[in-house]
């Protein structure tokens, strides 16, 4: 699967990928076809009385209404909107089809560099088999693509399941990463929390993505971060379904960091009575030292003062 369309109401995937560029690139070329009729229709009709003086009389004449002209206006603008929207959802469906990957291979491609940046060891996408014959997969006269959606070419030196050991091994660094968290603050689940301030509530996740509904003592294994939001599955029970979502940042704090935090007090603590306990030995085995000291040499005068007698 590439990606779901709501405009079409349908997932674009394997089957249906050839008739969806067919559908793009025949939206975009209509309505080029119609930017540059309104566009000649307006320019004509808006010079109609220099061409009617000045011309050679074979222009042709349009005359525009005031509702004529408005319909125009607003058709060439709806006009220019499609080409630039739909024309990049083409040139994305088109570099796609070029690379042989999916949308969801894009984001698997992209960790996986990541994941091998420090390696000599390169991953290799297994199904870019080179741009003609990647075309030739997905674009034919009849828009129907080669294989049957489960068996692929793949490019030499991969095979079936290169992308998804990579996959598995992307989820299990996912999940050695992954904090725990435990929720301070009870979270209702809103998308626009405005009770938690309003730079979370106006800067949320851009995701479809659902938000998790917690209550003070929860705990989330968390593995995306945001600036103001976390993604996590929340810890429930053995018998209870998995829940997992986003939900904001300040509503919850790290547990290893706080024990962690705790036992680096207790053991600075611990340094500084331990250092002020030396020093106070050391202070006290200085004054006695010093009364020993003293104690001698009273002791040595005396005698001399005897000699002397």
């Amino acid at each position: 699967m590439d990606h779901h369309c709501p405009w079409i109401n349908n997932c674009v995937g394997h089957f249906n990928h050839g008739h969806f560029t067919a559908f793009l690139a025949s939206a975009v070329c209509g309505c080029i076809i119609s930017c540059v009729t309104l566009a000649c229709s307006l320019y004509y009709g808006l010079n109609r009385t220099w061409y009617e003086y000045y011309g050679t009389g074979r222009e042709p004449r349009v005359i525009l209404t005031l509702w004529s002209l408005l319909a125009s206006l607003l058709g060439l603008g709806l006009a220019i909107g499609v080409v630039i929207a739909v024309g990049l959802l083409l040139f994305f469906q088109l570099r796609s089809i070029y690379r042989n990957q999916t949308g969801i291979e894009d984001w698997i491609i992209e960790k996986a560099n990541y994941r091998h940046r420090h390696s000599d060891i390169k991953f290799k996408f297994p199904y870019n088999l080179g741009a003609r014959n990647n075309i030739k997969q997905v674009l034919t006269w009849s828009c129907i693509p080669q294989g049957d959606g489960i068996t692929w070419t793949v490019a030499e030196g991969t095979d079936q399941y290169t992308l998804t050991r990579e996959q598995l091994c992307q989820k299990a660094e996912k999940r050695e990463r992954a904090r725990e968290y435990e929720v301070i603050h009870n979270y209702s689940g809103a998308i626009f929390p405005i009770s938690q301030g309003l730079s979370v509530c106006c800067r949320p996740p851009c995701t479809d993505e659902p938000r998790i509904r917690l209550t003070k003592g929860d705990k989330v294994s968390v593995t995306r971060w945001k600036k103001y939001w976390m993604y996590g599955d929340k810890i429930v029970g053995a018998n209870q379904s998995r829940v997992r979502g986003w939900f904001p940042r300040r509503v919850a704090v790290e547990v290893t960091a706080h024990e962690h935090y705790h036992s680096e007090s207790d053991r600075n603590v611990g340094k500084r009575v331990a250092a002020a306990t030396e020093s106070r030995s050391a202070a006290a085995g200085s004054l006695v030292g010093a009364h020993e000291k003293r104690r001698r040499n009273d002791a040595l005068r005396q005698e001399e003062s005897k000699k002397k007698k």
